[in-house]
């Protein structure tokens, strides 16, 4: 039996190991919280319970951005159109797409995002930020109460998902929670100890498998992932729907001449007219957070491998590499690119941020899309290859367990084989690039592939999945 005390312990002890005594963070805690349980947390439990309404609704919450939460957001227009009122929540970072803002029965709730602007210890600011989250996602439950739904994203699940949890049990009994299981939170933490024994890593998941038996409803993006529920977190195979990632209607395959998009797509026409003779090359796409559980130094080095071989191969085209999106990693990514030094007639890599109506197109203009999601669980997908198959473009992906319930080998897409060394890593992806692009027999078969990937959607699966749930 786990002994939690103990791990909670263990983990503080070893993050408070450069700071004196621990009497100055109670203190400080103690000083920060008074203030808010007098002015927040009292008169929030205190305050008159709204009643339901005669329309269903659901509050669906992220801990995260609501801009780069897709899956979250289709949910929301999917619940739309039968008619609940949908309350959704998040941080509000980045551009939210026009047919929310628009849609009548979604409202919009903005979590205040906390940032360590005092450079504070990392363990005095997680228990700030975390005691703040507390306070005030508990407003908007109390808020929100009288919802037939909560609907949470997994990962991030602390503190959200225990506040969630005590809240239906407590205050709010006739409300059910749905848990959407996109990863594993604890093998993300995993990502930074690379210990599955770290204390914290231990603790994390025993939080997830504790309170996930108390979910009325669990979703997953993977069959893997509704057996590893059921085998190693004990949840009754009943309350599991696997509800696979599919792209919604902004993800069609489309074309534009050079006027359209010089007259509607502006950063697209930033990137391409600052290219010569631009139609010559082969574009290339991938998306990223630029976060470590992405290593695109193995596509890079794979472009390098490409570059070496067209001093000899003349027939092999140009690329366009374009990669899309920013994050942590990226300042490090474009440096490389810099040290690198590719010749520009050969191998271009471009980094672009897009808005929401730019993206699809630009998809729709690639030739081949990359994923280098390895997944810090193996049994969660990518999203950017969901995107990619909206359009019709063929994807090269890196291997995982749980990768083939998404690209068919040879059939819609390109997998490398099982490797861990990244050498051997970037020699496939550069292969599979190769053959791709110069056997035309082999592309027609994926690219046709990609195409039937479009033709199912995501309402139609969300009904067929999940129409009979929530009617």
């Amino acid at each position: 039996m786990i002994n939690i005390p103990k791990l909670l312990y263990e983990a503080v002890a070893k993050e408070f190991k450069d700071y004196g005594g621990p009497w100055l963070y109670y203190l400080l805690a103690l000083y920060i919280s008074l203030p808010l349980l007098a002015y927040y947390i009292i008169p929030t439990l205190t305050a008159n319970p709204m009643k339901f309404t005669k329309r269903k609704s659901i509050s669906i919450i992220v801990l995260g951005d609501l801009g780069h939460s897709p899956r979250m957001r289709y949910h929301a227009l999917s619940l739309s159109k039968y008619e609940y009122v949908v309350n959704l929540v998040g941080y509000i970072e980045s551009d939210i797409p026009i047919e929310i803002i628009d849609d009548p029965n979604i409202e919009l709730y903005d979590i205040k995002m906390i940032k360590n602007q005092f450079n504070l210890p990392f363990v005095v600011f997680a228990a700030y930020k975390v005691m703040f989250q507390v306070v005030s996602i508990f407003q908007l439950l109390f808020q929100l109460k009288g919802s037939n739904y909560i609907m949470i994203q997994n990962p991030p699940s602390l503190p959200l998902l225990l506040m969630v949890v005590v809240f239906t049990k407590l205050f709010s009994r006739r409300t059910k929670l749905v848990i959407d299981w996109h990863n594993l939170n604890y093998t993300i933490l995993n990502l930074k100890y690379n210990n599955l024994n770290h204390p914290m890593v231990k603790f994390l998941k025993w939080y997830e498998k504790s309170l996930s038996g108390y979910a009325d409803l669990n979703l997953t993006v993977t069959e893997q992932m509704k057996s590893f529920l059921v085998n190693e977190f004990n949840v009754e195979s009943e309350k599991i729907i696997t509800l696979y990632d599919r792209p919604n209607e902004r993800f069609q395959p489309q074309k534009f001449g050079n006027d359209d998009i010089q007259q509607q797509f502006p950063n697209i026409d930033m990137l391409m007219s600052g290219i010569p003779d631009n139609e010559s090359y082969k574009i290339i796409i991938s998306s990223t957070s630029f976060t470590p559980d992405e290593d695109f130094n193995i596509l890079l080095d794979a472009l390098v491998l490409y570059q070496k071989d067209m001093q000899s191969d003349r027939l092999l085209p140009p690329i366009l590499c374009v990669i899309t999106g920013k994050g942590p990693m990226k300042d490090q990514f474009l440096s490389t690119v810099r040290q690198l030094d590719f010749d520009p007639k050969q191998i271009i890599v471009k980094n672009v941020w897009l808005d929401p109506e730019e993206y699809p197109i630009m998809i729709s203009m690639a030739k081949l899309g990359i994923s280098l999601h390895t997944s810090s669980s193996g049994i969660d997908l990518p999203m950017k290859i969901v995107d990619m198959f909206g359009c019709g473009v063929p994807v090269i992906s890196l291997q995982f367990p749980a990768i083939g319930e998404l690209v068919k080998d040879g059939v819609n897409g390109l997998i490398t084989t099982k490797n861990n060394q990244k050498q051997d890593q970037s020699t496939q992806v550069y292969q599979l690039l190769k053959q791709a692009l110069m056997d035309n027999n082999l592309y027609q078969t994926i690219k046709n592939g990609a195409m039937e990937e479009t033709k199912l959607r995501w309402d139609q699966n969300w009904t067929k999945c999940l129409a009979s749930t929530f009617k």
